[in-house]
This record gives structure tokens, C-alpha cells and sequence, in this order.
């Protein structure tokens, strides 16, 4: 995603909380570095098509959501792991106690 795009996507954020977006708002919520140009442009962007979000949007949308399943699966499978580990080391803890 260019950072035009990412900057459109702020303001349409931005505007669906009731705020008006601005140059200063945008690059203080922005979660990387933005040149004032870029939001000046996407800013402008967004203003002259306030009912069009970029359709990167619904791709990065997409993505998360896989990522989240994978990310799901990843945490079962650690959890599982650590299962097994605790009780390999109880199984040890008995032998040495007896």
C-alpha cells in the first residue's frame, strides 16, 4: 500500500469517529513515518472523494484476517508444546522422587 493510500485510509478512519481530518491529526495517529507532502496529498485525495476508500483496503482487510487464523493456529500449537514439555518434566519429577 502506497502512503497515499495509507493516509486516504486514516482520513476515512479519522472520519468515521466524527473527526475532521488534518495534516497534524493524520501523522500523530499514523503507526509509521509520514512525509508531509504524502498526507498534504492523500488529505486532498480523500476530500475531493469522501465516498471512496482505495480497494487496497478490503486486500489488507483480507490479509489480517488470514493472518489471524494462522496466527490462532500458531498459539494452538505452541500451547500443545508446552503441554507436552510440563509433562515430560512432571513425569521426571516422579521418577526422581521415587
Amino acid at each position: 500500500m502506497s502512503n497515499i493510500d495509507y493516509v486516504i485510509n486514516l482520513c476515512f478512519d479519522i472520519s468515521e469517529q466524527g473527526k475532521t481530518p488534518t495534516v497534524a491529526l493524520i501523522r500523530n495517529i499514523a503507526q509509521q513515518p509520514l512525509t508531509i507532502p504524502d498526507v498534504i496529498k492523500g488529505l486532498q485525495h480523500w476530500k475531493s472523494n469522501p465516498s471512496s476508500r482505495p480497494k487496497i483496503q478490503n486486500e489488507q482487510q483480507r490479509f489480517e484476517i488470514e493472518s489471524d487464523v494462522s496466527l490462532q493456529q500458531r498459539v494452538v500449537q505452541l500451547e500443545n508444546q508446552v503441554a507436552t514439555i510440563m509433562q515430560q518434566l512432571a513425569q521426571r519429577t516422579d521418577k526422581k522422587s521415587s
